[in-house]
C-alpha cells in the first residue's frame, strides 16, 4: 500500500482525534508484548513541539523473549463512527521516525471486527511539522486480535468505527518515536 501525503487543510474532513491539548490523550494507553512474555516498552503521553500538541507514542521495541510489538490504544467511542460516516480515507497527521506503523480500526456494532493498514510518516527536513497521510479505506485488511489475516463479518463501514489504535510490529526493533497531531476522516 502506498500512502500519499495530502495538504493539511483537506476539505471534506471530520476530526476524529485532535491532540492539541494535554487532556486530548486521556483514555489512550500503551499495551506491549509483555502480555506474551516480551520486554518491549512504550509510553503514550502528550507532547508539545514548536507550539503544536501531539500524542507521543515512543519506546523500545525488541523481539527478545517472544516479543515483537508495542501499541497505543485509543478509548472505545461509538461517536467515532458518526464523524467517520461516508469517509473514503483516514488522514493521519504525524511526525515519524522512518518506521512503518499500523493503524487498527475496530468496527461493527459489537466492535469485534478489526481492520489494519500500514503507514509511514516521515520527519520533514526541519523536523518540526508532520505530514498528513491519506490511508484509503479500501486498503484496510481484516485481521484477528493477533493481527493475522481474517474474514470480516461485513465490509468495513466507517460509520461503524468504535476504536482506533496504532501498533509497531514487523520486527522493527530499536527505539521509536511517533508524534500524531491529528486523525481525520476524509470524504
Amino acid at each position: 500500500m502506498t500512502t500519499t501525503p495530502i495538504p493539511t487543510a483537506a476539505s471534506g474532513s471530520g476530526v476524529l482525534f485532535d491532540f492539541a491539548k494535554p487532556q486530548s490523550v486521556t483514555g489512550w494507553s500503551s499495551i506491549d508484548d509483555s502480555v506474551m512474555g516480551g520486554i518491549s516498552k512504550s509510553t503514550t503521553k502528550w507532547d508539545e513541539t514548536d507550539g503544536s500538541g501531539a500524542l507521543l507514542f515512543s519506546g523500545l521495541m525488541t523481539t527478545e523473549q517472544n516479543g515483537g510489538f508495542t501499541s497505543t490504544l485509543g478509548p472505545p467511542d461509538r461517536s467515532l463512527g458518526q464523524v467517520a460516516a461516508g469517509a473514503k480515507a483516514l488522514g493521519v497527521n504525524a511526525i515519524g521516525d522512518g518506521r512503518t506503523y499500523v493503524l487498527q480500526l475496530r468496527a461493527d456494532q459489537s466492535g469485534t471486527d478489526r481492520w489494519i493498514a500500514r503507514f509511514t510518516p516521515v520527519t520533514k527536513p526541519d523536523g518540526t511539522t508532520g505530514n498528513l497521510i491519506s490511508i484509503p479505506l479500501q486498503s484496510f485488511a481484516p485481521v484477528d486480535r493477533f493481527l493475522r489475516p481474517a474474514t470480516a463479518s461485513a465490509p468495513l463501514d466507517p460509520a461503524n468505527i468504535v476504536q482506533i489504535s496504532v501498533y509497531l510490529i514487523d520486527e522493527q526493533v530499536g527505539n521509536f518515536r511517533l508524534a500524531i497531531n491529528q486523525i481525520t476522516a476524509i470524504r
